[in-house]
């Protein structure tokens, strides 16, 4: 079990939030990094008649060393997320599962499926009804932002996506590494629909972390020029307050800073509707 660590931590007068544990920002990274170098050594086969690609194919050894470097992070990314799998199965068996069963006696398995569908990144109806307020308040036909729980339907949209992306790439990018393997129990035509698809959802799923994820997560005015609670763990108060202020709020509660509480995302000025002092 990992060091217990506070869940407000106060750095030069500043609160940050725990978000994150050790475990989680470990498998983040390697996530992000085996990401990064399959699709730097992916992208010049995709394209190979453009002119970047030969140069960029050669910083990785060419056609003799690429490729190897393309299966081993590969590989490691599917080690990644079974272990990922096992990892949120131990969770929630032991830190709700078991603690439910503890309180209330043994558990239907009707009941522990709800318990799996109440976790925080599971897609809830509070989730269609912020997207909803969100375009309300992009339209300015209210002036008022939704209030984000722990996890917001952004964070829940980017942590849902690879799940697909490592179904579609992991099970393709598998067919092709063992292409004999493959056509002594399939069609040989599953060679040409891997193919097809292994490079088009990379490519799609390329777009999404480079534009969407990063763009939310490091390049948005809010945090540029990078978010650092993928390493810290931690989040400013300010992000608390802009994103996840439901969240925020009960946070506060429970440490008995109600008195301290911020009012939320552009009512600064005003006074706060859970009856914390305005800043």
């Amino acid at each position: 079990m990992e060091k217990k660590y506070p869940a407000i931590k106060i750095k030069d007068g500043q609160k940050y939030f725990y978000r994150f544990t050790v475990n989680q920002r470990i498998q983040h990274i390697i996530l992000a990094v085996t990401v990064v170098f399959l699709v730097l050594t992916g992208m010049p086969l995709k394209f190979h008649e453009a002119s970047w690609a030969p140069y960029l194919y050669a910083l990785f050894g060419g056609i003799k060393y690429a490729p190897i470097v393309h299966k081993v992070n590969g590989a490691i990314l599917m080690v990644l997320f079974f272990y990922h799998i096992f990892y949120l199965i131990f969770v929630i068996k032991k830190f709700h599962i078991e603690p439910a069963e503890k309180e209330k006696g043994k558990l239907s398995a009707v009941d522990k499926l709800k318990i799996v569908g109440t976790q925080g990144l599971v897609p809830n109806l509070k989730d269609a009804k912020d997207i909803r307020d969100l375009m309300k308040y992009l339209l300015f036909l209210t002036t008022k932002r939704p209030d984000g729980d722990n996890f917001t339907w952004k964070e829940k949209f980017d942590y849902w996506a690879p799940f697909w992306g490592m179904v579609i790439i992991g099970g393709s990018g598998m067919i092709l590494w063992s292409k004999e393997l493959a056509t002594q129990v399939l069609p040989g035509g599953i060679l040409n629909f891997s193919l097809i698809a292994h490079s088009d959802e990379a490519l799609l799923a390329a777009l999404f972390l480079f534009i969407w994820h990063w763009y939310n997560v490091h390049f948005s005015m809010s945090v540029f020029p990078m978010g650092t609670v993928f390493l810290t763990g931690y989040l400013s108060e300010e992000l608390m307050v802009e994103e996840h202020y439901q969240h925020y709020v009960e946070v506060m509660k429970k440490a008995g800073l109600e008195d301290e509480i911020l009012p939320p995302h552009g009512a600064h000025g005003e006074e706060s509707h859970i009856g914390g002092a305005a800043s």
